[in-house]
């Protein structure tokens, strides 16, 4: 006769679904935040002065060139190649 215990179920079941994704997404985020932490970790003092140098110049890049997106690739680019450089990676592009 009646559908509403049906519906319920099914309220329930979705309510059951977004508090597992809502969980799951938390729990992606914390191993990604930890894994990046591990890679960028930095020991020397100057390499970290150095990461806050470049994140500030990465911003105002960001900001100065948004509505250019050419200039801003070349800028990345080159902003890019001083970390390699300074990390002692070769970069060989094509």
């Amino acid at each position: 006769m009646s559908k509403f215990p049906d519906k319920l179920k099914m309220k329930e079941q979705a309510e059951e679904d977004l508090y597992f994704a809502k969980q799951d997404r938390e729990l992606i985020k914390a191993l990604r935040e930890k894994k990046l932490a591990k890679v960028l970790e930095v020991e020397s003092k100057s390499h970290k002065t150095a990461a806050r140098k470049f994140e500030k110049e990465f911003e105002q890049v960001s900001h100065e060139y948004r509505n250019k997106p050419r200039k801003r690739r070349k800028a990345y680019r080159k902003l890019l190649d001083a970390v390699l450089s300074l990390f002692g990676i070769s970069n060989k592009r094509k």
